[in-house]
């Protein structure tokens, strides 16, 4: 379960956050609002990207800066812009993101496969994401962010530049994989 309470984040003299205070568990949840509101600040606080004014943000009743690699390991994140690395190929991006999380070589070459497979980049593993389409490296970028078969799915405007058919099979897999995980 993650409980977010009393959370409160400023930038200079403007709140972002204030006093932001709720709980998830299992299932699939969205935030909602116009520009400005809040959201991408509360998504980095979540994924401890930036920190947090005061509140707390608990992950099973720990704070997740207590639990630091601990909470990392449950943790996938899909930011909304795209940061993969030139040069890589969709297969060497995957598998360097594995290393980072700290997976083994066996189960990161493993889960990569499988990825690019479910999300439809299997024929494109070996071509440079630079080349890629703005929805085939939106599909990357989600695939990166399941390498690890996080607890926690932080997906920051997953489907945004995917085509409608791929949109709607991601939705599909999305809701599929949201047992026993909040996403």
């Amino acid at each position: 379960m993650l409980k977010v309470r009393h959370l409160n984040k400023s930038y200079k003299t403007t709140a972002a956050l204030s006093d932001v205070s709720f709980e998830l568990k299992e299932g699939i949840y969205g935030f909602l609002g116009p520009n400005g509101a809040g959201k991408s600040t509360l998504i980095h606080l979540i994924t401890d990207n930036i920190r947090r004014d005061s509140g707390e943000i608990l992950w099973n009743e720990k704070d997740i800066r207590v639990l630091d690699k601990e909470y990392r390991d449950i943790l996938g994140y899909m930011p909304q812009y795209q940061g993969y690395y030139k040069g890589f190929t969709a297969k060497a991006f995957l598998l360097y993101m594995a290393q980072l999380k700290g997976m083994k070589k066996k189960e990161a070459v493993r889960r990569t496969e499988e990825l690019l497979k479910i999300l439809n980049l299997w024929e494109h593993r070996d071509k440079k994401a630079e080349n890629f389409s703005g929805g085939m490296r939106q599909r990357l970028m989600l695939a990166q962010a399941l390498l690890n078969d996080p607890k926690l799915l932080i997906l920051d405007e997953p489907t945004a530049g995917v085509d409608p058919q791929e949109r709607i099979r991601i939705r599909n897999y999305i809701s599929t994989i949201a047992k026993g995980r909040i996403i």
